[in-house]
């Protein structure tokens, strides 16, 4: 492989040998960062191995119990921080809408939530941002969501914001595992498809060993973006589920020692002692040889059942019952893991467990850790996603929005906050001077409601005005308008 100076890259062509090398490297970093991203993605389906001290042929035994061991609690722990994570809207400017226009062609109001859950799983998720001719896609940009296992990006060696290749690698369809449709087009094929994105060209190898075939890149940058909620200054990105692993162990251990216990040792064990066993000779064929063995073959003494009575004529026969095995050290166990998991992850306690009647200033202080933690994520996540706008206006050809520096995100509310309280502390805002559409998109309203409200608003103040009515007074001062009637008692 020849070994490429990443300071000649910049828009010029590349030769064949640079691209093979930005295709190995590439390669073996996405190798990497999949088998990295595998063990979190398992944890969170929860599909990863229980940890059980126990023989191979007893855990094949106990397969059954195994499988029923299972608690996922790595989902809601990241599930409570992807939940909080909404983006809203765009201050861009004058491009604020253009950027909502582009967000919303592409779906991402809702595929933003499958990057941002993945980031928070695997630690990073990818998108891509390429031109769109489709004539049902006016605004000329297509965003769309990639898998952590199928792409990564090479960044320039002391620079982790500058970006030389994007790179996909993904497998083909074989329309004999998979019925293909006619009217589906071709199928890509069977074989593994690799795509190398430079500012300059896009080259594409449709097989192992094969030649690439180029083209020019028509963005004039590198489309694919990572989106990272931890990033670190050295070594790989942190998963939301890195301090909650072990903990998910021991509690899938300690659920599969108590169904061990409940099964053999919940129930009181009767023995007996002088008593003598029935037997018999039974003849079996042997596997190997296909001769006959004679082996002993013991049968059970007695039925033993709760209308049943144990008797036996030798006198010095005895019988006794072994204490059954308490559960309560095995529940006590996996709720100090809980509450361990629930502080270590800042995950408020009442997400483990139910709890009732908690008033709204406990709820505020039981998500604090939690609404600190969903902040730091956005700050990180929403730097990618200025990253992703800013790329798209480039595309666009809108090159004022695209050097934008003062440009944010919005976020819907972190906090857990009533209507009541919500409005309550709008009113007080409104009556320091602050702008009703601030307001309005501190309320949590989008873009496209806070512009179809300021038409209704606008078209208010714009029709005819009511002038309030004098209301009709007595001599005293008392208003004599009607009030309500009450009934009178016969």
């Amino acid at each position: 492989m020849t070994v490429l100076d990443v300071d000649e890259l910049g828009g010029a062509p590349l030769g064949a040998s640079q691209l093979e090398a930005l295709r190995g490297a590439a390669s073996a970093k996405l190798d990497a960062q999949a088998q990295r991203a595998r063990r979190y993605q398992f944890y969170y389906d929860g599909e990863a191995e229980i940890v059980a001290l126990l023989a191979t042929a007893e855990r094949q035994t106990f397969r059954k119990l195994l499988d029923e061991s299972g608690c996922d609690w790595c989902e809601l722990i990241v599930n409570a921080v992807a939940e909080r994570l909404s983006v809203v809207g765009f201050r861009w400017g004058a491009a604020s809408d253009q950027a909502w226009q582009i967000w919303q062609a592409s779906q991402m109001d809702a595929d933003a939530e499958l990057v941002q859950t993945d980031a928070l799983v695997t630690g990073q998720s990818f998108v891509l941002v390429q031109p769109d001719d489709d004539s049902a896609n006016p605004t000329g940009v297509r965003i769309t969501a990639e898998s952590p296992f199928e792409a990564t990006i090479l960044y320039r060696p002391g620079d982790r914001r500058e970006r030389v290749a994007g790179y996909k690698r993904f497998a083909g369809i074989d329309p004999q595992d998979y019925p293909w449709p006619a009217w589906m087009g071709e199928p890509l094929g069977a074989g593994t498809t690799e795509v190398l994105i430079t500012a300059g060209e896009i080259a594409i190898w449709q097989a192992s060993g094969s030649d690439p075939v180029i083209m020019p890149n028509p963005a004039g940058v590198v489309g694919m973006i990572e989106i990272c909620p931890q990033p670190r200054t050295w070594g790989p990105p942190r998963s939301e589920l890195t301090p909650a692993i072990p903990i998910q162990d021991r509690i899938c251990t300690t659920l599969f020692n108590r169904l061990v216990a409940t099964d053999y040792s919940a129930f009181r064990q009767i023995w007996a002692a002088g008593i003598r066993i029935p037997q018999q000779m039974i003849t079996t064929t042997d596997p190997a040889t296909g001769e006959p063995v004679e082996q002993v073959q013991y049968n059970a003494p007695f039925d033993v059942g709760a209308n049943r009575l144990l008797v036996t004529e030798n006198p010095a026969a005895r019988f006794g019952s072994f204490a059954e095995s308490t559960l309560q050290g095995y529940h006590s166990s996996v709720e100090q893991d809980v509450d361990m998991m629930a502080a270590i992850t800042q995950t408020p306690t009442y997400y483990f467990r139910p709890m009732a009647n908690l008033s709204a200033d406990a709820i505020k202080a039981a998500e604090a850790g939690l609404v600190a933690k969903v902040s730091r994520r956005a700050l990180h996540i929403g730097e990618g996603w200025e990253t992703v706008m800013r790329t798209a206006f480039a595309i666009a050809r809108n090159d004022a929005a695209a050097a934008e520096q003062s440009a944010e995100i919005i976020w819907r509310d972190f906090e857990t906050r009533s209507e009541a309280q919500l409005v309550d502390g709008l009113v007080k805002m409104r009556t320091l001077g602050v702008p009703l559409e601030a307001l309005w998109a501190k309320w949590g309203a989008t873009p496209s409601t806070i512009a179809e409200w300021r038409q209704m608003r606008e078209a208010e103040l714009s029709g005819p005005q009511l002038a309030p009515q004098p209301v009709p007074t007595t001599a005293s001062g008392r208003s004599s308008a009607p009030g309500p009637q009450l009934p009178v008692r016969e």
